[in-house]
């Protein structure tokens, strides 16, 4: 606040500051809180997506023992009633984690909804407010003025931080066919920019349904959080991609990278069905299976 104080020529311009910057004030802190509450249903959704993934792992693994042990076999099992038993079980907690997930979902779309309105309503005040007092806006804080750095440790010593870019300008002009926001979102990826690309493709997501490229679309979205770490959120959203497009080459590699994920996440018994899963149907001999194929 202090460099528009600065510029303000007359007490009335002064007095028309005080008035206008409480309620800014006041939208920082409900979208800050917004956002805490956001973080944390994000959160609890990708457990439960994890917990579903796991439930059908485990009734799978339950019906494959059943199916090649066979009929005979089967019937000298001791334990079948239990197996069935924990099978029924297992459903109904899918069930339950199904509905929850649902809501959580739901939930986050709100608070994101609500929270995006008020930030959206306090940078409108804001850029009257310096329009009326003709206060031009203070350039966007350096990397140094932050405190952060292009590199952190000797590992990194010779890595180079590419240049910031706001995703929102990039948005602002998109090029007008899905094939292109898939290049230049492409583009971004190759330069490390994941979260400027992801706003590229969830543009190409938004305005081109039905899209013949949308499995890739679909893919590259998944891949911006795979590339950042983002674990879960990878691979809910590679979940997405071999549900809505199972005759996609694609879907063999989500296959794949769902497995690496899961790998990461500690979970070597998630990540071999999924690897397993890259190698099955119409991916048996796609260059996703060679790769899979390697992790068995």
């Amino acid at each position: 606040m202090d460099f528009r104080c600065a510029a303000i020529a007359t007490p009335m311009a002064f007095f028309f500051l005080l008035l206008a910057s409480p309620p800014a004030f006041a939208g920082a802190n409900v979208s800050a809180e917004y956002a805490r509450q956001v973080s944390a249903a994000q959160i609890r959704l990708a457990e439960l997506e994890s917990l579903v993934v796991e439930s059908e792992l485990r009734i799978e693994q339950l019906e494959e023992v059943i199916r090649q042990q066979g009929k005979t076999e089967a019937e000298k099992l001791e334990n079948l009633d239990q197996v069935n038993e924990e099978v029924v079980r297992l459903r109904g907690s899918i069930e339950v984690l199904t509905f929850q997930l649902g809501e959580l979902k739901r939930i986050v779309d709100d608070q994101a909804l609500t929270s995006e309105r008020r930030h959206l309503h306090a940078e409108m005040r804001l850029a009257q407010i310096e329009k009326l007092l003709n206060l031009k806006p203070p350039p966007a804080p350096s990397d140094a003025e932050l405190g952060l750095t292009a590199a952190v440790g000797g590992a990194l010593a010779g890595m180079v931080t590419p240049p910031p870019v706001d995703p929102a300008a990039v948005t602002e002009d998109l090029p007008q066919t899905a094939a292109e926001k898939l290049a230049l979102a492409k583009s971004h990826m190759d330069a490390g920019r994941q979260e400027v690309a992801r706003a590229v493709l969830k543009a190409a997501i938004d305005q081109h349904a039905g899209d013949p490229q949308m499995d890739e679309i679909r893919y590259r979205y998944a891949e911006t959080f795979f590339n950042m770490g983002e674990w879960k959120t990878s691979i809910s959203e590679f979940n997405k991609v071999t549900n809505n497009h199972p005759t996609s080459p694609w879907k063999c590699w989500a296959f794949y990278k769902i497995g690496e994920a899961f790998e990461h996440l500690n979970q070597p018994e998630g990540a071999k069905a999924f690897f397993k899963g890259a190698t099955e149907d119409n991916c048996k001999s796609s260059d996703a299976a060679k790769e899979a194929r390697k992790k068995f």
